[in-house]
């Protein structure tokens, strides 16, 4: 398993106070490289010039949302494991999401370790790898933290 200091993020979000919340979570936890852009145009920039290992996106953007998002990466063959965040998961949401082929989804608000250890099933998930605990100082994990589709 990666450590989190090696591993570099891509946060997709229109609300700034959102990337901010969403980076400092994840430079808490001891992430290396954190990112945020604001829409899905400087996200395929940064991805097309950015060794990427992660993007955490919110669902709801302007312009392009973060369905549309993940079609524009798989048209361009970014294969690059995502996350979507979203306060709102409704069933319709979730139905859209499961229809994308994602798996991994982070309810708004969420703590750190309920982040971290979504992150890490993502990246496991994404590269077919056993299941390993994740131990987040402070943390104890709970069985319905995150969705899993």
């Amino acid at each position: 398993m990666r450590a989190p200091e090696d591993l570099t993020v891509l946060i997709v979000d229109d609300n700034d106070y959102g990337r901010i919340l969403l980076s400092t979570s994840l430079e808490r936890v001891g992430v290396g490289r954190v990112e945020g852009v604001k829409d899905a145009v400087k996200a395929l920039d940064f991805l097309r010039s950015n060794k990427t290992d992660i993007v955490l996106m919110d669902w709801y953007m302007p312009e392009i949302s973060g369905a549309g998002l993940v079609r524009l990466m798989r048209q361009f063959g970014y294969d690059v494991p995502v996350v979507v965040c979203t306060a709102y998961a409704t069933r319709d949401n979730v139905r859209r999401i499961k229809d994308l082929g994602l798996q991994h989804a982070l309810v708004k608000p969420f703590e750190d370790g309920v982040m971290l250890r979504t992150i890490w099933a993502a990246l496991r998930d994404h590269d077919h790898l056993p299941a390993a605990p994740v131990r987040v100082e402070g943390s104890v994990p709970e069985e319905d933290d995150q969705i899993f589709l």
